[in-house]
C-alpha cells in the first residue's frame, strides 16, 4: 500500500481535512473520470477517488498560484508590467497540467505494477508447475515461490499464504489476489487455478497448460515485434544519421550563400538534438518490447 499525496504546503492530516470539506468537488471529478476508482484500487493507494480528487485538485491550485506569485515578483523586480496575462496563461496551463499530472499517477503506478509482475511472472510460473508436478502441495509451492525473490510476483504470493495462515481458504485468498492485481496475464490464471481448485482437476496438468499457453502468446508477441523492428531500425537511421547528415549538409551551403555562420554553438546543437532524438527513440523502442521475459 502506498500513501503518496500530491505536493501541499501543509500537513498530510491538515490537508485531508481540508480536501474532505471539499468532497462534493472531489465527486464530481471522480464522475467525470470514473477510471481514478479501479486506478487507486489496482495500485493500491489507500485513499478514496473523492479525496483523492480534491487533494489532486488543491495540490494543482497550490502549484499554479505558486508560480503566478513568482512571475509577480520577477515582474515587480523588473518593473515590467508587459508580461503580466502571458503570466496568468503560464500559471493556469501549470494548474492544468498538475493537476492531469496527479489525476494520472495512478495510471502510471498501475503500469510499473504490471511490468514489476509480468516480467517474472513465466519464471513464477514454471517454478510452481516444478513444484506442483515433484508433488508438492499447491500451498507449499506457492510458499516456495513467494521465497524465491521474483519481485513483485513473490510478493502477491507472499500476501496469499499470509492470508491462507490467518484463517481464508485458499481460493478466497487467490481470487483477492485476482481481483487487486491489474496485470490480465496473471488474472487469467489465478482464476483457472482457482477453477482447477474448486473442480478438482489435476493441478500439474493445469499448470502445464497455462505454461505452454503463455509460453505460445509470448513467441507470437516476440516474432510481432521482430518484424516491427525493420521498418523501425530504418526509422532510426533516417532520424539519427540521415536527416542530421542532410541537415549540416544544407547548413553548409545556405552558410556560403548567406551571411549565417557555423559555429561551435551550432555543431553542439545539432549534436545535443540528435542525441535527445536518439534516447526517446530508444525509450520509445522499449515500450514496444514485450514485458515478459522466458
Amino acid at each position: 500500500m502506498t500513501d503518496y499525496l500530491p505536493p501541499m504546503p501543509m500537513k498530510r492530516d491538515r490537508a485531508l481535512k481540508l480536501a474532505r470539506n471539499l468532497a462534493f468537488i472531489g465527486y464530481q471529478i471522480t464522475r467525470l473520470h470514473p477510471a481514478i476508482i479501479a486506478d487507486l484500487a489496482q495500485a493500491e493507494m489507500k485513499w478514496d477517488p473523492e479525496d483523492y480528487s480534491a487533494l489532486a485538485l488543491l495540490s494543482a491550485a497550490f502549484q499554479g498560484v505558486t508560480i503566478f506569485v513568482l512571475l509577480l515578483v520577477v515582474m515587480y523586480a523588473t518593473g515590467n508590467w508587459a508580461f503580466f496575462w502571458g503570466g496568468v496563461g503560464i500559471s493556469v496551463f501549470f494548474f492544468f497540467f498538475m493537476f492531469m499530472r496527479s489525476m494520472m499517477y495512478p495510471t502510471f503506478m498501475v503500469r510499473k505494477r504490471v511490468y514489476e509482475i509480468e516480467r517474472n511472472f513465466l519464471y513464477a510460473l514454471r517454478h510452481l508447475l516444478i513444484q506442483v508436478m515433484g508433488g508438492t502441495p499447491v500451498f507449499n509451492s506457492m510458499v516456495s515461490v513467494s521465497e524465491a525473490g521474483y519481485g513483485e510476483i513473490s510478493h502477491e504470493f507472499m500476501r496469499v499464504v499470509q492470508e491462507i495462515n490467518s484463517g481464508k481458504s485458499m481460493t478466497k485468498a487467490l481470487e483477492r489476489m485476482a481481483l487487486r492485481n491489474p496485470s490480465i496475464y496473471l488474472r487469467r490464471t489465478i482464476w483457472q487455478v482457482v477453477n482447477a481448485l474448486r473442480t478438482g482437476s489435476d493441478m500439474g496438468q493445469t499448470l502445464r497448460v497455462i505454461v505452454e499457453q503463455f509460453t505460445a502468446e509470448q513467441r507470437v508477441l516476440l516474432q510481432k515485434f521482430a518484424k516491427e523492428l525493420g521498418p523501425w531500425a530504418m526509422m532510426y537511421m533516417m532520424v539519427t544519421v540521415i536527416f542530421p547528415t542532410l541537415g549540416m549538409t544544407l547548413f553548409l551551403i545556405m552558410s556560403s550563400l548567406s551571411s549565417i555562420t557555423l559555429n561551435e554553438g551550432v555543431m553542439l546543437s545539432f549534436v545535443l538534438m540528435s542525441v535527445v532524438v536518439q534516447y526517446f527513440f530508444i525509450q520509445f523502442l522499449k515500450t514496444k518490447r514485450p514485458v515478459m521475459r522466458w
